[in-house]
């Protein structure tokens, strides 16, 4: 049986409910990855399009899919309590079109 890290040792009194949270944590962290990763490598494809003249794929495609990307994470993450979705525009370096497109538009003060 997976043995937790101490911090969870004891916070339920039964070493075998304090592995599945253990594993439960891991696997929502993993999934979380994954999520994190499909929107940088959307988010990669539309900056190599910006770059590329004469590119050969829709941008609009590519907005959408980077848009559908950042929503699945942005819900994800709201549904896990990490309500911090202001950061992850910066640390991701979401374009303002993509956050247009998934209804997050910031308005002049």
């Amino acid at each position: 049986m997976l043995k937790p890290p101490r911090a969870f040792q004891g916070q339920t009194g039964s070493d075998s409910l304090d592995a599945l949270a253990y594993e439960a944590a891991q696997e929502t962290a993993v999934a979380l990855g994954r999520i994190g990763k499909r929107l940088e490598m959307a988010l990669e494809a539309l900056r190599r399009h910006d770059a590329t003249s004469g590119a050969n794929r829709n941008r609009d495609d590519l907005v959408q899919e980077a848009a559908d990307a950042a929503w699945t994470l942005f819900i994800q993450r709201d549904h896990l309590g990490l309500r911090t979705d202001h950061h992850l525009t910066s640390t991701y370096d979401i374009p303002k079109d993509v956050m247009a497109r998934v209804g997050v538009i910031k308005r002049p003060k």
